[in-house]
């Protein structure tokens, strides 16, 4: 496994287990997060924050934090993983796509934007 894959993985597991420590370690210091829902842009020193607004607000919605992740495609180039999935928030009507970069120093940038509910 590669620098950059565990790193990934961290991150990933980060947010599965609700753990801020393990998921900004896993973050380049300039790190970015998009979600159109969302006022700015969130940062790897406003993660910690927007990972409890984000918990908080879904679990209103019904989640337990349990994931699916489907139709991923991995490419790794030039020292760069780019990630590209579907996802979907079991308990809740949100799902959408994200992509996620990481390189051996951590995870870059994740931009994720929502589907219309069914």
């Amino acid at each position: 496994m590669t620098e950059r894959e565990r790193l990934r993985t961290q991150y990933m597991e980060g947010w599965y287990q609700m753990d801020a420590d393990m998921l900004v370690s896993a973050v380049v210091p300039g790190f970015e997060f998009h979600d159109p829902a969302e006022p700015e842009i969130v940062t790897r020193n406003t993660l910690p924050a927007y990972m409890v607004r984000w918990d908080d607000r879904t679990r209103l919605m019904g989640s337990n934090n349990e994931w699916l992740l489907t139709d991923t495609v991995r490419q790794d180039s030039d020292g760069v993983l780019i990630d590209w999935e579907y996802w979907k928030l079991l308990g809740t009507d949100l799902e959408g796509m994200a992509l996620v970069k990481t390189t051996d120093e951590g995870v870059c940038i994740e931009k994720i934007c929502y589907m219309p509910p069914r």
